[in-house]
């Protein structure tokens, strides 16, 4: 392929002229890992900026105590590098490669700090139980510490083919007028210079509490908004999407009342719509502050069948996709 042949020259360009922040990839290697690269790589290219493909060593050390055999083993981890990255030059990537030791959550965030990166991407692992408590909070935890946002990518999902421009990636945003959903909502802003998408933000809410802010004193429905706060509702939330996302952009903004949590009510309608990534804001709360108030982006990556982006409060990172474009 021409893309193939022009690869090395390209890569030159790239590395010459381009001070864009990168989009930053951790992999260990693993199939689902490699899909989250090239989809990596893919949106790298298409902002014409560099990759930064990173690989921790968590666990080798500890679990490999002769010192030959953890050579050996070293040694072979920074050759699978060295090939992924060249496999992605030949295909026309810039690419920086970092091997790391310590905690993978830890290493990605002081790596994308360091690099002022736009982006994280993960590859996501599977759903049996196992994998997901002893693997899963990877993402989980880079998630919540991270500066910038995080993506993490589900297998056998549309991102790809939505950056080869074949079709408009259908997104679901989790709002709640809050400044870190904001800066979600600004965010799927800007993802929309990489590919067209179709985006339906979802608020949801629970009546009472709607009522004694609007100061209604009538009669409330069990599992609805009376008909006045639901308009004002849907006028807030149109004004406020209205305010962050281009004109271009096909936005759908709901207002869906009830009882139950946030996050069942983002994966039925995940479901319902065919969504190919679903996205929410975090607060990066730890410890008791998580326990207590709950964290429903974490919920959201611990369950969703889809690939999720968490985005961190607007203070923490530049979130332009194309900063200094």
């Amino acid at each position: 392929m021409e893309t193939e042949r022009l690869g090395e020259n390209r890569t030159d360009e790239l590395m010459k002229k381009n001070d864009d922040p990168p989009v930053l990839c951790g992999t260990d290697f693993s199939a689902i890992a490699t899909e989250a690269v090239d989809i990596a790589a893919a949106m790298a290219r298409r902002l014409e900026t560099s990759l930064v493909l990173v690989h921790v060593d968590e666990l080798l050390g500890a679990l490999t105590s002769n010192p030959v055999l953890l050579e050996a083993a070293t040694s072979q981890r920074r050759s699978d590098l060295d090939d992924e990255a060249q496999r992605l030059r030949n295909l026309g990537t810039s690419v920086e490669e970092k091997f790391l030791s310590g905690s993978v959550s830890e290493e990605l965030a002081t790596t994308a700090n360091k690099f002022k990166a736009r982006l994280v991407v993960l590859g996501a692992v599977g759903h049996t139980l196992a994998r997901r408590l002893f693997l899963g909070s990877v993402a989980e935890r880079t998630a919540e510490t991270s500066p910038v946002p995080t993506l993490v990518v589900r297998p056998g999902g549309r991102l790809m083919s939505w950056i080869r421009g074949k079709h408009p990636l259908k997104i679901l945003l989790g709002y709640d007028f809050s400044a870190t959903s904001d800066a979600a909502l600004s965010w799927v802003n800007e993802l929309g210079k990489v590919g067209k998408l179709e985006t339906t933000i979802l608020y949801t809410n629970w009546p009472p509490d709607e009522a004694r802010r609007f100061g209604y004193e009538g009669p409330l429905p069990l599992a609805a908004n009376p008909e006045e706060i639901q308009k004002n509702l849907e006028r807030d939330l149109k004004k406020r999407v209205a305010k962050k996302f281009l004109s271009k952009q096909k936005v759908t903004a709901i207002v869906e009342p009830g009882w139950g949590t946030p996050e069942g009510y983002l994966f039925e309608m995940a479901s319902r719509q065919k969504i190919d990534l679903m996205v929410v804001g975090t607060h990066q709360r730890r410890g008791l502050g998580r326990v207590l108030l709950g964290s429903v982006s974490r919920a959201v990556l611990h369950h969703a069948k889809v690939s999720v982006a968490v985005v961190p409060p607007a203070k923490t990172a530049t979130q332009n996709l194309t900063a200094s474009k």
